[in-house]
């Protein structure tokens, strides 16, 4: 915990063009230092992160050997574009990545986001598919309440007017499938019976798009942004069958899930783990560098790697950016994986995330609370509305805790290193928040 943090001059001006927020929001804390799960501001308050900032700081601030890792590589060679030469953290870090996933998913282009790796994973499909002769595969379906990032691309493979209303025009060749949910509960309507799509939807779907058409699925193990969506078991399953019968590349989006966040190294392994199968292209960032510098990889089969070697304009992927595989922050996701496996986080993740569930379990039985769900650390508390999500997180901010609200849902996502303790007094000041915010009558 932070003892008595250090009270910050700041000017009071502040021209920061602040994303996702209203011009006018007068209340925003101005941070100024972090150690394990906690974060200061500048007025010398402390508090405890149960968001990760934003499902990024998978391992804490502070910690040493990120920090050293950093300072050891900045020193000696901070970058190099990699389209012009190799740099041992990047080819030491795409090594170890393919280390982690199965056999066939072995050569990692690396860039700078999630959304960066969207764009990235949606061309590589594309063009290999072109590569191979089918032109005509171009269309990506992903599911309507899922969130890949927002550059174009990205919003195009979400339908949620949030997001793409007033960025037309879209790219095309972008559609949508069902989202494995109950619709019902999603509108907090009565029902007798839940519906969650599956298999026979997609397929109609599909089919109705044109088969044929399709270069690839784009999906989330867990939806995140879209309200921490769990898909049924064997949902994802029931996708990769889809992909093979009609010639389709799956691709996992694990910008959110990748590298311990749900219990498991990646979170398509609770569903596709089981069958001995594995996703084509899988997407990685947030936790690749716990927060500590921007970085993103794109891991493909080896076949489609090695089948730009036929691409007649270049030979190559014709596709990166300068700063894509960063040395520096190449060199602290290694020390981040490090700390990962040496303080064995996916198994503290699925042990804090269940701890997590049982204690906010209760919550489900309090009028505006409709739902509580998750996998791992990364648990979703659905109000009754965005409003009164938005009250409640502000409340246990007033408390001491930061919690995500986005939509109707809180993000309860703490770092994986957080403790037994920390995380009982996490989900106490929830609760108490959503009984403070009841008890004032809000709805």
């Amino acid at each position: 915990m932070i003892l008595d943090p250090p009270r910050v001059p700041s000017s009071g001006t502040d021209r920061t063009w602040h994303p996702w927020t209203p011009i006018q929001q007068r209340e925003r804390l101005t941070l100024v230092s972090g150690s394990g799960c906690h974060v200061s501001d500048d007025q010398g308050r402390g508090y405890l992160d149960m968001r990760s900032g934003t499902l990024n700081a998978t391992v804490g601030y502070s910690h040493p050997a990120v920090v050293e890792a950093m300072r050891a590589q900045a020193s000696t060679l901070m970058t190099w574009d990699l389209a012009e030469v190799s740099t041992l953290p990047a080819r030491d870090l795409a090594d170890r990545i393919a280390g982690l996933l199965p056999g066939p998913l072995e050569y990692t282009l690396f860039c700078n986001s999630g959304s960066e790796a969207t764009e990235a994973a949606v061309k590589i499909a594309r063009m290999w598919h072109w590569i191979e002769g089918r032109s005509e595969r171009t269309v990506v379906l992903s599911f309507a309440d899922g969130y890949h990032g927002a550059t174009t691309a990205a919003i195009a493979a979400t339908a949620s007017p949030f997001r793409r209303e007033g960025a037309g025009p879209l790219p095309e060749g972008f559609a949508h499938l069902a989202t494995p949910r109950c619709t019902a509960c999603a509108d907090g309507t009565q029902h007798d019976e839940c519906h969650i799509p599956g298999a026979e939807e997609w397929e109609e779907q599909i089919l109705a798009v044109g088969a044929e058409s399709v270069a690839a699925v784009l999906v989330e193990p867990v939806l995140s942004v879209g309200g921490v969506i769990v898909p049924p078991p064997g949902r994802l399953a029931e996708l990769r069958a889809l992909c093979d019968r009609y010639g389709i590349l799956l691709i996992a989006d694990e910008v959110a899930t990748g590298l311990g966040r749900t219990g498991a190294l990646f979170g398509f392994e609770h569903d596709l783990g089981t069958a001995g199968a594995a996703p084509d292209i899988i997407t990685t960032a947030k936790g690749l560098t716990g927060g500590y510098a921007p970085l993103a990889a794109v891991t493909v089969r080896a076949d489609i790697c090695t089948a730009f070697a036929r691409d007649p304009l270049l030979g190559g992927l014709r596709h990166g950016h300068t700063t894509g595989g960063h040395a520096t922050a190449c060199a602290i996701a290694l020390a981040v994986l490090d700390i990962v496996e040496g303080d064995k986080l996916v198994e503290a993740a699925a042990a804090r995330g269940a701890q997590l569930l049982n204690s906010l379990a209760p919550l489900k039985e309090r009028q505006p609370v409709r739902d509580v769900r998750g996998q791992g650390l990364l648990i979703g508390v659905e109000m009754a509305s965005m409003d009164l999500a938005d009250l409640v997180a502000r409340t246990a901010q007033e408390q001491g805790v930061l919690i995500r609200a986005f939509g109707p849902v809180l993000t309860v996502a703490p770092p994986l290193i957080i403790s037994e303790e920390e995380a009982e007094h996490g989900a106490r000041v929830l609760s108490d928040a959503i009984g403070a915010v009841t008890a004032g009558g809000a709805r």
